[in-house]
């Protein structure tokens, strides 16, 4: 049989046990991709925040994406992210992509209401990405 030319562009071994996410997660932080774009796909069905305020120094996509694959517009959840030195808190509760250049500072994000669980996929535009801190306890009911 003769040898795959392309076999090496398909990547299985990305899954990842993370606990404070639901289920398995898909994770190409480390050059895996071969290319200068790392990326995190994340299901959350519980209350969480990312609450340390940091930026990079490459456009990152944070996308928050309903679980139901026949309507992923129902998000079914409430999430507060806050952008920029000004500390704009901005409510998300529809899908959505959060699109932020190089330099733009980010966090809190508090997933405050989860009533069904969500895929929170971030696209980095660098080979490698380091976490800035792990999720903290759930948010407080107000």
């Amino acid at each position: 049989m003769a040898e795959s030319r392309y076999g090496h562009l398909i990547l299985t071994g990305l899954i990842k046990d993370i606990p404070h996410y639901t289920g398995k997660s898909i994770v190409a932080h480390d050059g895996e991709l071969d290319t200068e774009c790392s990326m995190g796909y994340h299901c959350i069905s519980k209350p969480m925040s990312f609450d340390r305020p940091h930026s990079h120094d490459f456009a990152e996509m944070l996308c928050f994406i309903g679980g139901n694959p026949e309507d992923i517009t129902d998000l079914g959840a409430e999430i507060m992210m806050t952008l920029g030195d000004e500390g704009e808190v901005h409510k998300i509760n529809t899908t959505a992509v959060v699109a932020m250049p190089p330099g733009l500072k980010h966090c809190p994000i508090v997933f405050k209401k989860v009533t069904r669980p969500l895929v929170f996929l971030e696209i980095s535009l660098t080979r490698i990405w380091k976490p800035e801190g792990m999720p903290e306890k759930p948010p407080e009911d107000n």
